[in-house]
């Protein structure tokens, strides 16, 4: 027999996704990191598409962390997690006092996971012809592929590892400038169950 009981259940639940993004983005670095160790490439182009992705969207999870944050806490005014990703980071950069530099890493990286992002969700087709006259061995000539799109050399994986490595620096120094404690950005949560009194057997 079971006894049903009544109980007050308080929850307080702070999930963070871009814990989740970050690691995932992690997960796919050590995915390529295995197989080159390996020799195996099989498949490492969409492993690197999809750590690559996973560092875009962590950026950006960043900023509505720590815009949230900084709202919550009085520094913004507003914040709108939908707003465009360049005016969103210039709001939180300039509320935490850090410079916004595109052409410097780690910034530089999270831009160009940002305009890789763009390219993949878009779907644009590429169609081009090329002429040109090289010198050089039969073999080298010969080697590479047509069938290569522009993005592809975003998602290599010394590529995808300095943009990991980029983002990690650039959440350090984000979260160190705002003041923000890091066990405050660590998805966390409690469940407490008060038992009140027993209502029947079964």
């Amino acid at each position: 027999m079971q006894e049903s009981v009544k109980a007050r259940i308080q929850t307080d639940a702070k999930i963070y996704i871009h814990n989740d993004l970050s690691q995932g983005a992690t997960y796919f670095h050590e995915v390529i990191e295995e197989k080159l160790k390996k020799g195996d490439r099989e498949g490492i182009g969409f492993d690197g598409m999809a750590c690559a992705l996973m560092i875009a969207f962590a950026f950006e999870a960043n900023l509505n962390f720590m815009g949230n944050k900084l709202f919550q806490n009085g520094k913004l005014t507003s914040w709108d997690e939908m707003a465009k990703l360049s005016k969103k980071r210039d709001k939180v950069f300039k509320a935490i006092g850090i410079a916004v530099e595109e052409d410097k890493r780690p910034l530089s990286s999270m831009m160009r996971m940002k305009k890789l992002r763009d390219t993949l969700a878009h779907g644009k087709p590429a169609e081009f012809k090329t002429e040109e006259e090289k010198e050089g061995t039969r073999e080298e000539l010969t080697k590479g592929s047509v069938l290569a799109a522009d993005w592809q050399g975003e998602i290599k994986p010394e590529v995808v590892a300095e943009c990991l490595s980029d983002l990690d620096d650039l959440w350090k120094q984000m979260v160190k400038a705002s003041g923000i404690p890091v066990i405050e950005t660590i998805t966390q949560g409690e469940k407490t169950v008060s038992f009140k009194e027993v209502v029947q057997k079964r």
